[in-house]
């Protein structure tokens, strides 16, 4: 495998995507639950064109490489069961939320 500047960008740009789509995710799920006040403020509608983001990177990792992408994918997975993908998003959208 060749580690190209384009895989290297595409892998760091779908986990801050990753990060970003399960911060809202976490949001979304808890909000019904009761566990967060519901005056918590959402997060913008525009966050919602990262989940777009993150199938069009995905696919190109696919095209690029399918096994690197698989193993991306997978570990993917592992970082969004821990909270590390959540933690992340939060701290990259926190600029952007509303108060």
């Amino acid at each position: 495998m060749e580690w190209t500047p384009l895989l290297i960008s595409l892998t760091v740009a779908y986990f801050l995507v990753n990060a970003i789509t399960t911060y809202d995710i976490r949001i979304i799920q808890v909000k019904p639950s009761g566990q967060l006040s519901p005056d918590y403020p959402s997060l913008p509608s525009w966050v919602g064109i990262f989940v777009w983001l993150n199938w069009i990177i995905f696919a190109a990792l696919l095209y690029l490489n399918w096994k690197y992408a698989l193993v991306v994918f997978a570990l993917r997975f592992v970082l969004k069961v821990v909270p590390v993908l959540e933690t992340i998003g939060r701290m990259l959208i926190s600029p952007f939320r509303q108060r």
